[in-house]
């Protein structure tokens, strides 16, 4: 999600996975029904949207047709994820599958940094990159792992492993920044007015853990800032992250965000046992921050924080229901942890 000052990503909602449904056509080798499918869908995801993305969709406007000629791309269909321009499934002329990522010159330098830095481990693969059109082709990978995954302990044991491996790449490789914790804070003072009038008290715990957070932060790794089962794909028998924000932060901040969604197991837990939720969530906390050596504290509190502003910042994208969901989870684990 966009969280903070070190990131520039937008948030998928939730059930990210490729579109289906949608016509796959060449005209002139470029697939022009697939890209006036793509410009529909970010003009429809513009207009629900509070932020401002015209100019985003604009520019993709602008250079997908020229991009994809002077790469010798055929598209397919576009790819669901993000809050702007969807990312196209293409075909290199030598029949490679790959996908194609175009954001304003700028919005991916960082994120072509790091993947470039870990050269496919833990990552997904470069193709190609053209940074004054914002152009970046990657390795075309298989489902997500939310669509195989049954359950929070599940997603869990396959994206510790993989974010120890990703969390090998170079320090330099990753954007300095004021501090996360610093930074979800100052989302927490602009968005929460906006959308979180009603929830005082969720508000007000995500910002005591921010600031105990923000007190005792470490640089410890390159964080992928965005870890959560969508943004896991399938790269044969073994998995690789997409979409890093590659900024220099702690490694518990990037398993807060593991343990973030799971909305529904969430609901599920609570309506069979008061309090399940939370129970649910602390056993999942205590056992990834064990696996990976951390403290299971700091990972539950980047976990709430988390949850809070990725609620608001769904809610800023125009997606309405599924900020509820969060925000919803967020108060059933707020009222459980009581105060302090």
């Amino acid at each position: 999600m966009v969280s903070n000052l070190c990131s520039t990503r937008n948030p998928p909602p939730p059930g990210c996975g490729p579109k289906v449904g949608v016509r796959p056509a060449t005209v002139l080798g470029v697939g022009q029904d697939a890209i006036d499918d793509a410009l529909a869908e970010a003009e429809r995801r513009r207009a629900i949207s509070d932020l401002d993305l015209s100019s985003s969709v604009r520019h993709f406007r602008e250079v997908v047709q020229a991009v994809c000629r002077d790469w010798s791309l055929s598209t397919e269909r576009w790819l669901d994820g993000g809050a702007g321009t969807p990312p196209l499934a293409v075909r290199r002329d030598d029949g490679t599958a790959a996908v194609l990522k175009i954001g304003e010159p700028g919005d991916l330098d960082q994120a072509v940094r790091v993947l470039h830095a870990a050269d496919g481990h833990g990552y997904a693969r470069v193709l190609a990159w053209e940074a004054d059109r914002g152009a970046l082709l990657l390795e075309r990978l298989g489902d997500s792992l939310r669509m195989e995954a049954r359950s929070l302990p599940d997603e869990g044991r396959v994206l510790v492993p993989l974010l120890q491996d990703a969390w090998t790449v170079p320090l330099t490789s990753g954007r300095r920044c004021e501090g996360k914790a610093r930074g979800l804070l100052s989302i927490l003072g602009d968005l929460g007015p906006r959308y979180g009038e009603a929830r005082e008290g969720v508000l007000g715990l995500a910002r005591e853990y921010a600031e105990w957070l923000a007190a005792s932060e470490q640089a410890e790794v390159v964080c992928h800032g965005d870890p959560h089962a969508a943004n896991v794909l399938r790269r044969g028998a073994g998995w690789a992250l997409i979409d890093p924000d590659g900024f220099v932060g702690e490694r518990a901040y990037d398993l807060g965000v593991v343990i973030r969604d799971a909305c529904r197991e969430l609901e599920e837990a609570e309506r069979a046992t008061p309090g399940g939720a939370h129970a649910l969530l602390r056993e999942e906390s205590l056992r990834i921050a064990a696996s990976a050596g951390v403290d299971p504290e700091r990972v539950w509190r980047w976990g709430f924080v988390e949850r809070v502003t990725t609620g608001l910042y769904l809610r800023w994208f125009g997606y309405v229901e599924e900020s509820a969901t969060f925000l919803d989870t967020a108060t059933l684990l707020a009222r459980a942890a009581g105060p302090g």
